[in-house]
């Protein structure tokens, strides 16, 4: 039991401990044992078959592209390619011209499965890339969706069930990723389960 909890919640839960609301999600080192140096991204394999994630901004936060693939042999997720775009207010996100073409570009390269999407800033982009023949697939950013993907990742990353290829930029990110108000659905339902400090 205690493998499948995070640590706050297995002290609170578990020891019934006090604990703060905000730890680090997951440890650098699980993070690092997933890591293998000598993987990178896939430029093209039209066989393989992976999922796509986007999750959309247009000014003040980041937009992400991440697609995975399930590797039968070794019985784990493995990360085949990620983009992230930085928006600005002052240089707004053009979907068209970044997640739309970079998913576009995915589909052409790899055998796309499904795309998931929050649909709150998607919707025109999905509909477009649903006329391109792209099969999509909602996932809005909702409380009980953020806690069962954060949790998903978080059993992942623990058993070394995901393998990474070395990427700076997504390292920083994580180490920046914090597990927010874990147990308290009035500040769940306001804030979500992940947040990045």
């Amino acid at each position: 039991m205690r493998r499948s909890l995070r640590p706050n919640q297995y002290l609170r839960m578990i020891e019934n401990r006090f604990v703060t609301s905000e730890s680090l999600f997951i440890s650098m080192s699980a993070w690092d044992r997933c890591v293998d140096p000598g993987l990178g991204p896939v430029s093209v394999d039209k066989s393989l078959r992976i999922y796509v994630g986007v999750d959309a901004a247009t000014k003040h936060d980041s937009a992400a592209i991440v697609a995975c693939a399930w590797d039968r042999k070794a019985q784990q997720v493995r990360l085949v390619f990620h983009r992230v775009f930085q928006p600005s207010p002052d240089e707004p996100l053009d979907f068209e011209a970044t997640i739309e073409r970079t998913v576009l570009d995915l589909r052409e390269r790899f055998l796309l499965k499904k795309c998931l999407f929050d649909p709150w800033q998607m919707q025109a982009s999905a509909q477009r890339l649903g006329k391109q023949g792209v099969r999509l697939e909602e996932f809005p950013q909702s409380p009980a969706n953020l806690t069962s993907a954060s949790q998903n990742l978080y059993e992942l990353i623990q058993a070394q069930g995901i393998v990474l290829y070395p990427d700076a930029a997504m390292r920083l990110a994580h180490r920046q990723a914090a597990a927010n108000a874990q147990d308290r659905p009035d500040r769940r339902a306001r804030n979500g389960e992940l947040g990045c400090g």
